[in-house]
């Protein structure tokens, strides 16, 4: 009795970290939730080039705002991870989403911000410096 208890002990603990590890729906989907103008590639490269050629940085600082929670929300989530961002400041990693995004203009930023946790996530800080 008491292995069974433990097999069914274990495949319960199974179920609920690969759910966790996934953290959609069963079939992997899940809702974006983004401003108008973040949600592509594309709308990045759009907002990148307003900034260089008109000074005008209010779009390309809504995308850094969107970024910045993005990356709060994994140091919220994600196991063992006190600053997915390593330390660095949001303008690293814009510039590293804006290279990003030139060469995959048709991908959604969200898309994106994921490609950049799944760099940023070896060298994360594990715990609050200091």
């Amino acid at each position: 009795m008491s292995g069974s208890v433990h097999k069914s002990g274990l495949a319960l603990i199974w179920l609920v970290l690969s759910s966790a590890c996934y953290a959609a729906d069963e079939g992997r989907a899940y809702r974006v939730l983004a401003i108008n103008s973040v949600e592509t590639c594309s709308d990045l490269n759009t907002a990148v080039a307003i900034a260089n050629e008109e000074d005008d940085w209010r779009l390309l600082y809504t995308f850094s705002l969107y970024t910045m929670g993005y990356l709060t929300g994994v140091n919220r989530l994600a196991y063992d991870t006190y600053d997915i961002a390593g330390g660095k400041n949001v303008k690293t990693h814009m510039v590293w989403l804006q290279r990003y995004c030139a060469e995959n203009p048709r991908v959604d930023f969200s898309e994106a911000l994921h490609q950049l946790v799944i760099q940023l996530y070896p060298r994360r800080l594990i715990a609050e410096p200091g």
